[in-house]
């Protein structure tokens, strides 16, 4: 076995560990992002909607009010038929009195449909351009997705091929010292070997002792830095 060799392989393996594990971040990012922005959208759509609804609830009111206004001119001209035929002038008087009542609540249901008419218009006009600008949102929302997707796509192929290329250097790299880095790797940020940088670990800065700086130097065994338990390596080993 060549350990400085196999160290050396399992240092490039490393680079194409971290390589797909930044990617496969970025992708679950796009993910999260693609996620956020059909919320965005969903509460946009849902806010027109409501505003729709009460659009829609102000057209009914409106038209109740319209149906009022000809149910007194109905009632109103009923009353103007029915003088004709009344004869006591107590009770012609006392029709005059209706009549002139319904003309009072007439004018009310008139003024109070004419301010209903006059909302309706501005809603119906503020309804109008909230859809064009929706619409507007919608195609860029879209658009951005379609280009977080096709980017996504991208990352993963990427990440295919890295993967490709991982398991090809794998294979040669000696089996008991890619266990003990397979094993190390997982719980530690996806580092399993660690560079010695003068007399420190470049992964946790730890200090080594003069004997692991020695044991690596003459690359005989598998040394393991004493603060993160990573495989260490030096390039230049002897």
């Amino acid at each position: 076995m060549d350990l400085k060799q196999d160290l050396a392989l399992l240092f490039e393996l490393q680079g194409y560990d971290i390589k797909v594990s930044d990617i496969n971040k970025q992708i679950s990012f796009a993910s999260s992002l693609i996620e956020q922005k059909n919320i965005t959208l969903e509460d946009k759509k849902t806010k027109l909607n409501e505003e729709k609804k009460k659009y829609m609830d102000l057209v009914l009111l409106k038209k109740e009010k319209e149906f009022l206004l000809a149910d007194s001119e109905k009632t109103i001209a009923k009353y103007f038929m029915d003088l004709n035929t009344i004869k006591s002038n107590d009770a012609y008087k006392a029709l005059l009195l209706k009549i002139e009542k319904v003309k009072i609540d007439k004018n009310i249901i008139e003024d109070e449909l004419l301010t209903f008419m006059e909302k309706v218009d501005e809603v119906s006009a503020k309804i109008k351009s909230a859809e064009s600008e929706f619409k507007k949102f919608e195609e860029n929302i879209r658009k951005e997705i379609i280009d977080i997707k096709n980017s996504t796509n991208k990352f993963k192929g990427e990440s295919i091929a890295l993967e490709n290329k991982r398991e090809e250097l794998k294979l040669r790299v000696n089996k008991f010292v890619l266990s003990h880095y397979e094993r190390l790797k997982g719980g530690r940020g996806g580092r399993g070997i660690a560079i010695v940088n003068g007399e420190s670990c470049d992964c946790c800065g730890m200090t080594l002792r003069i004997q692991l700086v020695i044991q690596v130097l003459k690359c005989q065994e598998l040394v393991f830095c004493d603060n993160c338990s990573r495989i260490l390596f030096k390039s230049n080993a002897l």
